[in-house]
């Protein structure tokens, strides 16, 4: 059974070569056959720019000496060089000044050669040197053309040529040639080759298999193998090798094992990594919206500062002279009673006074001055409570003194608002007065920052009053909308207890409305519609985070575009755990 293996072997490993063999020599053939064409195709091109060259230089003087003759003698010349069809000397005319061949007449060199018309003329004028490939008389051909310019040519813009026509067959058959010598030789060497593979397979790969083969059947186990004597030392190198790469595979794939580990946890780390510069960036944009939030309360504390110091300035400057008048006028209406009382019995006394007396009674006309002072001292005493009033509301709605939690009448605030808002809301040139239709339901005293809730009212209402505004200056600059002219400037107050021991206000107007993305961003900080230098975007941003933040309770908007806008506030009766009295 070894011989047929042997032969079966000895047959494919010879014809593995002979395969390679064939494919190594067509593949040198073919790259020689192209490296020798490319070789005398450059011969050749080089060949034409040297003989157009020589031409040129040969025949610029003779030109110029008008010695034609010679001129005709180095063209002939230079066609008697191997592969040369043909040697010219054109004109910038055209017209040929000296050609190899028998003709004696010299006709335009255009019409020997019409298919080089358009190359000579455009060589003539650009001035550029050419290579091109045509076919005369059935025969591929190279033109070389080298234009070359002479005093007696007399032409600017256009110069003589030097033309070269070389065989490109005759190179074609000398690279076939050297192939078929090439390939002789190769065939030779190739079956020297095969012979010698022949036998050398038969010594060094044939025989030492079969001892090998041998040497493996006579053993009992791997264990007790004994490695035959006379193997070539290369058999038993290639041995040796196969084990150790198969050692170094093994050994590369635990390497590559312990790759994937390390990637695998730099994978990991890296997605940590990636955790923690998230977590980071959320721990930043935290921080931004807590100081946006520090900047909003720093702001907050200055305004009610100011505020504070505005009250106190009122209540020192106005509220002491008012109270100075309003506790005056009751001894001065007591005084003036008692003084009318004593004239009306001076009267009844003296009914027949003096003429100077009687005169000065009607020019003063004591009996109106009876009647109407009495009036102007009550009028007075109206005006100096009212002035008290808007003190006191003014006091209310600050309530600086009242940091702390503090049980308060919710309503109380809404009015002192109010108040503070009236001038707003009446009447003012080219608008409408703001009608403020209040619902209050009965609440209990609400555990809250007086100072910030109140805030709160002023932000909302303002607002309010700022829409109803917007809403008649579109009214005036839509004058063809007559139903939005007609529409009733309202703002719509609202009170009730919810069931979960919550309080509800509600403050809606009748204005424009707003869309879904303005309310999306109601409550972002610095944000505003109104025009510059008239809105900071902070009232909302402050009062959402007073009722949120500071009170645990809501604020939130419904609007839409020509529907109004309606704020509602949440906030819980009880902050500490107790119970309050209802407030009236």
């Amino acid at each position: 059974m070894s011989q047929p293996s042997k032969n079966h072997l000895s047959q494919q490993l010879l014809m593995g070569f002979g395969i390679s063999l064939a494919t190594v020599g067509l593949t040198t053939l073919g790259l020689n056959y192209f490296l020798i064409q490319s070789k005398l195709e450059q011969e050749l091109e080089q060949r034409g720019q040297s003989i157009t060259q020589g031409v040129g230089f040969s025949t610029e003087g003779l030109i110029e000496l008008g010695n034609t003759s010679i001129i005709k003698r180095v063209v002939q010349n230079y066609a008697t060089l191997p592969t040369v069809i043909e040697v010219a000397i054109v004109s910038p005319n055209g017209q040929t000044i000296a050609r190899s061949g028998t003709e004696l007449q010299n006709p335009p060199y255009a019409s020997i050669h019409p298919e080089l018309a358009d190359v000579l003329k455009q060589s003539s004028e650009t001035g550029l040197e050419g290579s091109f490939r045509i076919t005369i008389d059935g025969k591929p051909a190279l033109v070389e053309i080298l234009p070359f310019s002479s005093t007696l040519f007399g032409q600017a813009n256009r110069r003589g040529l030097a033309i070269a026509i070389l065989d490109v067959q005759e190179l074609q058959q000398q690279a076939w040639q050297t192939l078929s010598t090439s390939t002789i030789i190769l065939l030779i060497g190739m079956s020297a080759i095969l012979v010698l593979m022949t036998i050398m397979i038969q010594r060094f790969v044939l025989h030492p298999l079969q001892r090998l083969n041998k040497a493996v059947t006579d053993s009992h186990s791997i264990d007790h193998f004994v490695m035959p004597s006379g193997l070539p030392n290369n058999e038993i190198q290639f041995l040796a090798q196969t084990i150790q790469q198969a050692a170094t595979r093994v050994e590369a794939y635990q390497q590559l094992e312990q790759e994937v580990a390390q990637r695998k946890q730099a994978q990991a780390a890296l997605l940590e990594s990636e955790a923690q510069l998230r977590q980071q960036a959320q721990d930043l944009e935290k921080a931004i919206q807590d100081l946006q939030q520090a900047q909003m309360r720093i702001i907050q504390s200055e305004k009610m500062s100011a505020l504070g110091n505005l009250v106190a300035g009122v209540a020192h400057e106005i509220n002491n002279p008012v109270c100075f008048i309003h506790g005056n006028l009751t001894h001065v209406n007591r005084y003036i009673q008692d003084l009318l009382q004593l004239i009306d019995l001076y009267q009844q006394q003296y009914p027949h006074s003096a003429e100077i007396i009687q005169t000065t009674v009607e020019a003063i006309d004591l009996e109106f001055l009876k009647q109407d002072f009495p009036k102007l001292l009550s009028s007075m005493k109206v005006g100096t409570e009212r002035i008290q009033g808007i003190v006191q509301s003014l006091r209310n709605f600050s309530r600086l003194d009242e940091a702390e939690l503090k049980a308060v009448n919710v309503h109380e605030g809404i009015e002192s608002t109010l108040l503070i808002l009236q001038n707003r809301l009446k009447s003012q040139t080219g608008s409408s007065t703001i009608e403020v239709i209040k619902d209050y339901g009965q609440l209990p005293l609400i555990e809250c920052y007086p100072g910030q809730l109140n805030q709160v009212f002023m932000n909302l209402l303002s607002n309010a009053i700022d829409a109803l505004e917007e809403l008649t200056f579109n009214q005036q600059a839509s004058t063809h909308n007559q139903l939005f002219q007609k529409t009733n400037l309202t703002i719509w107050i609202v009170t009730q207890v919810l069931a979960d021991k919550t309080v509800s206000i509600h403050i809606s107007d009748n204005g424009s409305g707003m869309d879904e993305t303005v309310q999306g961003k109601l409550f972002d900080p610095f944000f505003t519609t109104k025009p510059v230098g008239k809105g900071t975007g902070l009232g909302l941003s402050i009062s959402y985070q007073i009722v949120v933040g500071n009170h645990k309770g809501k604020l939130y908007c419904h609007s839409a575009l020509g529907q109004g806008t309606e704020f509602v506030i949440e906030i819980p009766i009880h902050q500490s755990g107790r119970n309050y009295p209802a407030s009236n």
